[in-house]
């Protein structure tokens, strides 16, 4: 088995370009389903990494499985991560599995393979959390055969087992309740980056309740979901839509920040501006006024994923894999800052 395997053999084997190569190996659209998975096998079948110190996985079982986050994840305003800890932690200990946890960077990114505990052989799946992690770190681990289960994110071109939230249907239920429940006409949406697979399910429920009620969308991406990108977007926003008169958050940290931002510039909610977010997370329910959204069940999120990983692992190698793409829902959460007069509603914390 070579150590320094390159695309360029891939190609050959598979009897492609390089550039399609590349394309598979980076989740890029451009290639055939057909071809992309001819690809993966060839590189998985060589053992392809992009670095070549990277060293073979293990084969022998550790009964542990890692977690791995990006960095930014362990902010305070990504407090329902910690419930996805709990949860995953829950079902290890249930099914008899420890769990290791560590922290990436977009500079360790680059070379996934070299993760203290991939390297060192320490852990017999991995779960992968969060939608900033890159497509590209996914399967450079995804391609190595070790087994992979993502939470809050999932690729466009590569099937691998995923848990998400129900997006989707969590912002068109608090879009609808803004238009129906209190006749707003003019709402933004606040979101994520355009490539993480929340923001583009968030939006695409905030899309489909203005298109039935036959209102203009106004979508503001930012490159982060925190309560000071929310504090940014939210300037720029009230510069650029006057009359506008309530506002739709990717989470509830940027609905914080947009709150803050309201306030500062004379606006009172949400007699004057009504402010959603998502996730219910603690500060949801003391912010000023307390934050209406839709409470999302990190605990449930982490105890699947951690399910789904430990029966990969110790699935029959020959069994085929069948794909799964589990969803989560969530449950709505009323309180003042939409207009309703606040209901002393169970969060499910």
């Amino acid at each position: 088995m070579k150590a320094s395997v390159t695309q360029r053999e891939i190609a050959e084997r598979v009897g492609v370009s390089v550039a399609t190569v590349s394309r598979a190996l980076n989740d890029q659209p451009g290639v055939s389903p057909e071809t992309r998975s001819r690809v993966l096998a060839a590189a998985q079948e060589l053992q392809f990494v992009p670095n070549a110190a990277a060293q073979g996985l293990a084969t022998k079982r550790t009964r542990n499985i890692g977690l791995v986050t990006h960095k930014r994840s362990i902010l305070p305003h990504f407090a329902t991560s910690s419930l996805d800890v709990v949860g995953i932690d829950q079902e290890c200990q249930r099914l008899g599995y420890h769990l290791l946890t560590t922290l990436t960077t977009q500079e360790a990114m680059k070379r996934g393979l070299r993760l203290p505990m991939v390297r060192e052989k320490r852990v017999d799946g991995l779960i992968l959390a969060g939608p900033a992690l890159k497509p590209s770190f996914v399967l450079e681990l995804y391609n190595s055969g070790m087994p992979i289960v993502l939470i809050d994110n999932d690729l466009r071109e590569t099937a691998i087992d995923c848990v998400l939230h129900e997006n989707e249907e969590g912002t068109y239920w608090l879009t609808q309740h803004l238009i129906g429940e209190h006749q707003h006409q003019s709402i933004v949406f606040l979101s994520g980056p355009s490539t993480w697979v929340s923001s583009q399910e968030r939006a695409d429920g905030y899309r489909r309740a203005l298109a039935e009620a036959f209102l203009e969308s106004r979508i503001f991406y930012m490159p982060d979901t925190t309560v000071e990108t929310g504090m940014e977007a939210m300037k720029t926003v009230l510069t650029e839509v006057p009359h506008l008169t309530a506002v739709v958050a990717v989470n509830d940290a940027v609905a914080v920040g947009a709150g803050r931002v309201c306030k500062v510039a004379g606006y009172s909610i949400p007699e004057q501006i009504a402010v959603v977010g998502f996730d219910d997370i603690r500060w949801a329910e003391l912010h000023d006024p307390p934050l209406t959204t839709v409470h999302a069940f990190g605990e449930e999120m982490g105890v699947q994923a951690a399910r789904r990983l430990i029966d990969l692992i110790e699935s029959d190698p020959d069994q085929e894999h069948v794909r799964l793409r589990l969803r989560v829902g969530t449950k709505p959460i009323i309180r003042r800052s939409c207009g309703c007069t606040y209901l002393a509603t169970e969060s499910g914390s």
